[in-house]
């Protein structure tokens, strides 16, 4: 069994009650209230309360509904690929339609390009999406200075007056979110 106090004796026990757990899907939606049961030796449980208005929780994306500002927000974290960008784009979208949300602000601080092809994607497919669920207001959070912040601006010079859709970039999170919630005054 080795010593009772050591390195290899604590990993070993840790490793045999692990095998000896059961294992669970954890379903998200609704608050799950459940105890584990090991060996009758430990007893536990877990409260999960996910909310329903985080559309994405990704290590690149963050997309969620702000029920006291009452507009979505996405924060994105870090580098996305096409398709990355593409389907959070689209929860967005989702977040959109299912709170009929007039206001959306982008904190776009970290985005360090977005290609080309992206970007028509976005003229000719998200944008019209957008419309049709409802939004007025488009508001982008950019980085002080950079490439970043030059595509963001190229992006909101897509979006701006197009079809109803009004789009502004800001250097805070207080100017884009007054903004974007004032009915863009």
């Amino acid at each position: 069994m080795g010593r009772p106090f050591g390195r290899r004796s604590l990993r070993w026990r840790r490793e045999e009650a692990r095998s000896k757990r059961p294992r669970h899907a954890f379903c998200w939606g609704d608050a799950r209230r459940f105890t584990v049961d090991g060996d009758g030796r430990w007893a536990y449980t877990l409260t999960i309360n996910p909310s329903k208005d985080v559309y994405a929780d990704e290590p690149y994306l963050s997309i969620r509904w702000d029920d006291l500002h009452q507009h979505v927000h996405t924060e994105w974290r870090a580098f996305a690929n096409s398709s990355e960008l593409r389907s959070g784009l689209l929860k967005g979208i989702r977040a959109i339609k299912e709170h009929r949300a007039a206001a959306y602000v982008s904190d776009a601080r970290k985005v360090k390009v977005i290609v080309h092809e992206d970007q028509k994607w976005i003229k000719e497919t998200w944008m019209p999406l957008a419309i049709q669920a409802g939004l007025k207001r488009l508001a982008f959070v950019t980085a002080p200075t950079g490439l970043g912040r030059l595509t963001i601006e190229d992006v909101a010079g897509l979006v701006d007056d197009h079809e109803g859709l009004h789009s502004r970039t800001f250097d805070s999170m207080a100017a884009a979110r007054q903004w974007a919630v004032s009915g863009g005054k």
